[in-house]
């Protein structure tokens, strides 16, 4: 993939991109104090928060200048001391548990760079935002804590975890404000103020070129680790069949590699020029097992 195709790739996404997108939802929502302490409200209405005294975003594995301003996760503390980190994912990596053990821990580590003892720890908040459904149970909200499994008896630790799942069915158990803020993820409708704030906000942030640029930078440096990573593992796989001397195990590798990359988008001649660029075989080879299971 050249850099003329990463870039067209990057502006597609960029055009698409809705306040689903994890850089979108973090950047409105860190930008934008009214709107992160409303929904930290109708979230968490058992907590009464007045004000939000810190808010920033808090990605510490963009440390570098290729991501310089593309964040994913927003930190936020309360008039109280309680700490947030709220995070949108769309695409479910099975790995949200120990995202939720990573951000809790980041939030500890805070609460005791700021002098906090363990006897004095404040309470935690993790809040994920999901388009898909985390708890396979069809809920619009899951929670979870710390409990002794002879037992069943709940230990408070003072971390939370709040999973909100926009691909449920029914959001009416939360009430109208998350009601209406979930179909707004999910579908982009405008049905209260906090939406129609929020849409107002996403509007305006794509129109800035600055922002643009930022999230084409890092969306174009996504593609192309991804396009390495791909030809890496591509090489492997083939060098692999080459050095076993099975022809079949060749061709296997080959058809593979074709049906792979076919759903990727790739046409033809790129798939041709992909794999010959990292394996020994002809294009022509590669053209006759193309034509083979591409062709009807």
């Amino acid at each position: 993939m050249n850099s003329k195709e990463r870039k067209r790739l990057s502006e597609e996404k960029w055009r698409k991109a809705t306040f689903k997108d994890g850089v979108i939802f973090a950047w409105v929502v860190a930008d934008n104090e009214d709107i992160c302490l409303k929904l930290l409200q109708i979230i968490l209405p058992e907590l009464n928060i007045a004000n939000i005294v810190k808010i920033r975003n808090e990605d510490s594995r963009k440390k570098n200048k290729i991501f310089h301003g593309v964040r994913f996760d927003v930190f936020a503390e309360d008039e109280q001391g309680r700490m947030y980190d709220i995070e949108m994912q769309i695409a479910n990596n099975h790995d949200l548990g120990q995202r939720m053990s990573y951000y809790q821990s980041n939030l500890v580590s805070r609460s005791v760079r700021q002098g906090q003892s363990f006897v004095s720890k404040v309470d935690t908040y993790v809040i994920f935002i999901c388009d898909f459904d985390f708890g396979k149970q069809g809920l619009p909200k899951y929670t979870t804590n710390l409990v002794i499994n002879e037992t069943g008896e709940v230990i408070d630790n003072k971390e939370h975890n709040i999973v909100l799942n926009i691909r449920a069915k029914d959001f009416s158990s939360l009430g109208y404000e998350v009601n209406a803020f979930l179909e707004y993820v999910k579908s982009n409708k405008i049905s209260n103020q906090l939406t129609k704030n929020i849409d107002d906000k996403v509007k305006e942030l794509k129109k800035s070129t600055e922002r643009k640029k930022s999230y084409m930078v890092y969306e174009q440096e996504l593609l192309t680790r991804e396009y390495y990573a791909e030809q890496k593992g591509l090489q492997k796989g083939l060098q692999k069949g080459r050095e076993e001397g099975k022809k079949e195990g060749r061709k296997e590798n080959i058809i593979d590699s074709i049906k792979k990359l076919d759903s990727q988008g790739y046409d033809k001649k790129q798939i041709i020029d992909s794999i010959t660029a990292v394996t020994a075989f002809t294009a022509e080879e590669i053209s006759q097992c193309y034509d083979e299971i591409m062709v009807k």
